[in-house]
C-alpha cells in the first residue's frame, strides 16, 4: 500500500490495467503479458450481480478461490498492487435473464430503477435499452436495501482477500430518465412534501407552486439525486475502511465531470476534491484527450489523484504512445489501460510504457 501512496503523492507514473472477468482463466499467465510494466491491477471479481469467488451473499461463478489468493500473492511478490474491481449498480446485461433465485433480478425486482412514467427498467426489452444506449438493467442507487446489499458485498471481499483497494465501476445511474424509483421519490416526499414524479406528470404542479417554486423544487430534486449517490459513496468507503483502514477507494468515471453529474448523477469531481474517494480513473476512450485533461486540470484540486484510462481497444499502439506522453507531461497520476485482452494480443501496447 505504501508504494501506491508514494505513486499518488509524488506525481510519479501510475501504470494500471483493467483485467475483465472473461480473462481470469489466464491466471498467472497474466503476469507474463504484463512483464513488469504495470504497478496496479484492477481485477474484476464482481459483475452482473455475480461473484467470481465463493460468496456467501450472492450467486457465485467460481466455487474455489485458490486462484484468487494465488493471484494476489503473486502480484504482491512482484510489487504490484491489486484492487477488487466491482460493477456496482449495473446488475445484468443483454443476455437472457438468469434463473438463479438468489440474483436480485429474481429475488427483489423492486430494487431496480424506474423511469418518469413509473415503469421499471426490468420492463424494458433489450432492443429498447439498446435504443437508449443503456448497457442493461440497473439497481436503484437510492434504495436503502440496495445500498446495504452492495456494502455487504464489498465488506465480504475485503474481509476474505488481501486486496489493496476497492475499485467501483458503474457507480452511477443509467441516465437522467431513470431516477424515479419509489424509494428515492419517498425520500424527497418526506423532505419536501411533493412527489418528484408529479413535477413532470402533473400539469397542475406548476400552477400550484408558480414557475419559480416549480423550478426550485425541480432543482432540489436533481440536487438530492446527486447528493444521495454521494452519501452512498461516503457510506461504502467508511464501511470497507472499518474492515481495512489502508484500503484505497477508486472509481471508474465518465471523463466529462459536468455530463457525469448532470446525466448520470456521478458527481466525481466532488468525490475526489472532498476526499470521499482516494483516486479516480477517467474512462477517456477517445483519440483527442488534451482538451479533456485541460478542463479537468483546471477544476480538480489534486490532479495527481486522477488517473487517465486509455482505450487500447480502439487505438493503435502509436496513438496510445502519444497519449501516454501527454499524460506524463501533465500533473495527473498516470494511465490505466482498457484492457488486458488487447495487451495480451499485442505487446506493443506494453512497450509504450517502458
Amino acid at each position: 500500500m505504501g508504494i501506491l501512496l508514494i505513486f499518488l503523492a509524488c506525481y510519479t507514473d501510475f501504470r494500471g490495467i483493467w483485467i475483465p472477468r472473461w480473462s481470469l482463466d489466464d491466471g498467472r499467465e497474466i503476469f507474463s503479458h504484463l512483464d513488469g510494466s504495470f504497478n496496479h491491477i484492477f481485477l474484476q471479481v464482481y459483475a452482473l450481480g455475480q461473484a467470481y469467488y465463493p460468496s456467501q451473499r450472492v450467486p457465485s461463478r467460481r466455487m474455489s478461490d485458490e486462484w484468487l489468493k494465488d493471484f494476489i500473492d503473486e502480484a504482491h511478490r512482484r510489487h504490484i498492487q491489486v484492487s477488487a474491481w466491482i460493477n456496482v449498480f449495473y446488475s445484468w446485461g443483454y443476455a437472457p435473464l438468469t434463473t438463479d433465485r438468489r440474483h436480485p433480478i429474481n429475488r427483489q425486482p423492486n430494487w431496480y430503477v424506474s423511469d418518469r412514467a413509473g415503469r421499471s427498467i426490468l420492463d424494458y426489452s433489450v432492443d429498447e435499452l439498446e435504443d437508449l444506449r443503456i448497457e442493461g438493467y440497473y439497481l436503484a442507487p437510492g434504495h436503502e436495501h440496495v445500498q446495504e446489499y452492495l456494502c455487504g458485498i464489498a465488506e465480504e471481499i475485503v474481509r476474505m482477500y488481501d486486496f489493496d483497494g476497492i475499485h467501483l465501476d458503474y457507480i452511477r445511474y443509467p441516465g437522467s430518465e431513470f431516477i424515479y424509483d419509489a424509494a428515492l421519490r419517498s425520500k424527497f416526499m418526506r423532505r419536501y412534501g411533493v412527489d418528484p414524479f408529479d413535477l413532470h406528470a402533473d400539469s397542475t404542479v406548476q400552477q400550484r407552486y408558480s414557475l419559480w417554486g416549480y423550478d426550485d423544487l425541480n432543482a432540489k430534486w436533481q440536487s438530492m439525486v446527486n447528493r444521495d449517490l454521494t452519501d452512498f459513496i461516503i457510506k461504502l468507503g467508511s464501511r470497507v475502511k472499518q474492515v481495512r483502514q489502508d484500503l484505497e477507494i477508486s472509481v471508474a468515471v465518465k471523463p466529462d465531470y459536468l455530463s457525469a453529474r448532470t446525466n448520470f448523477y456521478q458527481d466525481w469531481l466532488t468525490w475526489v476534491n472532498a476526499h470521499y474517494v482516494d483516486f479516480v480513473c477517467l474512462m477517456l476512450y477517445t483519440r483527442n484527450i488534451t482538451s479533456h485533461l485541460k478542463k479537468i486540470e483546471a477544476a480538480v484540486q489534486e490532479p495527481q489523484r486522477i488517473t487517465v484510462g486509455l482505450g487500447i481497444y480502439i487505438l493503435s499502439p502509436a496513438q496510445i504512445a502519444e497519449q501516454v506522453k501527454t499524460v506524463r507531461k501533465s500533473p495527473f497520476g498516470g494511465v490505466v489501460y482498457f484492457s488486458y485482452d488487447q495487451l495480451k494480443e499485442n505487446h506493443a501496447y506494453r512497450r509504450v510504457l517502458e
